[in-house]
């Protein structure tokens, strides 16, 4: 199992209220206990967590103004991480030229890597721009950011898988892989070689008492 968080963990990508600065410590000490292999912040997370006393979340990316790569050894498999990088301007639309330095990043790691996977902020209108100008740049593209959350999507070639996070970390995305990607005529099939769920934390998911406590603290 691969476990992997996109942006805004930490703070919302809307109106909503800004997490308790003084619960941010315990926040992290129960993100370093969920065992994440790997994720992304936006640098005003980082820098909301270093303003409160608290540390980054263990083998967390801070995002930057260009892509950031990884490579993922984890059950036999190479996975090869492209963290896209963060938009000059929130308010406007992701400049192509973002795009096109993380499909030139996911390019560079083909050969190096069994799956090559996409952890994206940007917001859907962005990451549906890069599906429709970089077929088959990544296998996996993990999306968050402004707009809805899916739990998968397929691009127009069905090479690349989008899934997107809901929001207010009340969901967790779950991607089932029944075989890996690799050959050029390679593509995602549901139900046959993957398949996709949405775990609502609701009431059949009582709290943890150990992660509650570190919350408290």
């Amino acid at each position: 199992m691969l476990l992997l968080a996109c942006p805004f963990e930490i703070l919302p990508d809307g109106p909503e209220a800004k997490p308790d600065p003084k619960a941010l410590p315990g926040i992290v000490k129960a993100f370093d206990a969920m065992g994440y292999d790997a994720g992304a912040l936006n640098p005003n997370e980082a820098a909301y967590l270093k303003n409160a006393g608290a540390p980054l979340p263990a083998r967390f990316t801070v995002l930057g103004d260009a892509p950031q790569t990884q490579l993922l050894d984890k059950g036999g498999t190479t996975y090869g991480l492209v963290f896209f990088p963060t938009s000059p301007d929130i308010k406007k639309p992701v400049p192509e030229t973002v795009l096109d330095a993380a499909a030139k990043a996911a390019h560079d790691l083909r050969g190096k890597a069994d799956v090559v996977i996409g952890i994206s902020g940007l917001g859907l209108s962005a990451e549906q721009t890069f599906l429709d100008k970089h077929p088959g740049a990544v296998d996996i593209l993990l999306g968050s950011g402004p707009n809805a959350g899916t739990s998968s999507r397929l691009s127009a070639d069905d090479r690349t898988l989008l899934s997107r996070t809901y929001i207010k970390g009340k969901t967790i995305n779950r991607l089932d892989i029944a075989a890996l990607p690799g050959e050029p005529d390679f593509t995602w099939k549901p139900g046959q070689n993957f398949k996709t769920d949405v775990i609502s934390l609701d009431d059949r998911y009582p709290a943890d008492p150990t992660v509650e406590k570190m919350v408290q603290q």
